[in-house]
């Protein structure tokens, strides 16, 4: 049997309240239990319990020989202990006109004396209650009392430590969403300086700081590297021709098929205008030949909108010389691709570097062409 419980008048403030920390229906928690075992060895009875009180129940964090886990709101005497901020103590229900009538003292359990203190936070809202029942009735001394309202003002401190902590997790999850953010708008602001916007590929500074990592490598394990330096033959011509947006398709697709000749360990990218370069680590002057041819003849051999497209390649072969060198060394055999007449490889000399030599012969080699 129920009730018509009464509401305090800060009732939906107290709802709010009460949901902000989060602990209804959580798992029973030792700290809690405790509580609820001393509460009933203070009053010197066998049923004590920890309760916050929700719209239409009362719902049992902690029950000390306490068999249901909530009951209704209109059953309990802790309807009527909310609505104050003082220790609620009855004697004996069946005497007491506020709550004679209440469920549990004319049902099981048959409470016959009840002694609950308010649960009340900062805000003075009275969130459940710490109650103590017995089916005989009882009095409460005053050391009784006290007791029990300090066991309560501990409930309360579990409470706001939760609540901390729970504002701390929040925190910390903010800041974690916050950093991968940062992270990937980082990532994205790293992608995005060091790669080409119109092919996708590597850009310049990409390939600069490759070309110091593979020299060092190559250096220090005393492993073959390889440089192609690859130009689009006549593409001034062709971009005032045919205009800037095809010039710019060009670009694009020759990137493509260049990606499409590299290995995954090769490293591709677009120099600048039309100059793409192509940094092969492990492979030695024959390996990169291979490629460059496989590369020149698939330029030449797939039309472009129309348009019969060719490539230069200078290639360089790593020797030990610092990377700008190295990189000037297949740089000058391109330009001696483009004086002999452009479509064909040009290998720089191969030979050791020292730091008592000059800087490499400009004499330059023309590699093998078909039909020659």
């Amino acid at each position: 049997m129920t009730y018509a419980f009464p509401l305090p008048d800060n009732e939906s403030q107290r709802l709010l309240a009460l949901e902000d920390y989060d602990i209804l229906d959580t798992l029973p928690e030792q700290a809690y239990d405790d509580i609820a075992r001393l509460a009933a060895f203070v009053c010197g009875v066998d049923k004590a319990m920890v309760a916050f009180v929700d719209t239409e129940r009362k719902w049992h964090k902690a029950r000390h020989n306490i068999a249901p886990e909530e009951v209704p709101r209109g059953f309990a005497i802790c309807s009527q202990t909310i609505m104050g901020s003082e220790p609620f103590i009855v004697t004996d229900t069946l005497e007491d006109p506020r709550v004679k009538d209440i469920g549990m003292v004319n049902n099981p359990p048959y409470v016959r004396f009840y002694a609950g203190v308010p649960l009340i936070d900062d805000a003075g809202l009275a969130l459940g209650t710490l109650c103590a029942v017995d089916t005989q009735p009882r009095t409460m001394t005053q050391e009784q009392t006290e007791a029990l309202t300090a066991l309560g003002n501990q409930i309360m401190q579990l409470l706001r430590l939760r609540k901390s902590l729970k504002i701390l997790e929040m925190r910390e999850q903010q800041l974690c969403e916050s950093k991968q953010r940062l992270d990937n708008a980082n990532d994205e602001l790293r992608r995005m300086t060091l790669t080409d916007e119109l092919t996708g590929l590597n850009n310049r500074r990409a390939f600069n700081t490759a070309l110091d990592h593979e020299t060092r490598q190559a250096g220090n394990r005393e492993t073959p590297l390889s440089l192609l330096v690859i130009d689009i033959d006549h593409f001034k011509t062709l971009n005032d021709n045919r205009g800037h947006t095809f010039g710019d398709q060009v670009l694009t697709q020759v990137a493509e098929r260049l990606m499409q000749r590299a290995r995954n360990q090769d490293f591709c990218a677009r120099y600048g205008g039309e100059e793409f370069v192509i940094l092969l680590p492990g492979t030695p002057l024959e390996g990169a030949l291979k490629l460059a041819e496989a590369c020149r003849q698939n330029i030449e051999d797939n039309q472009f909108d129309g348009e019969t497209l060719t490539i230069s390649i200078g290639i360089a072969e790593y020797a030990g010389q610092p990377a700008e060198a190295f990189f000037d060394c297949a740089d000058n055999a391109l330009l001696s691709a483009k004086q002999q007449g452009r479509n064909c490889i040009v290998t720089a000399p191969s030979r050791t570097f020292r730091q008592t030599d000059k800087e490499p012969s400009a004499e330059l080699i023309k590699s093998p062409q078909p039909g020659e």
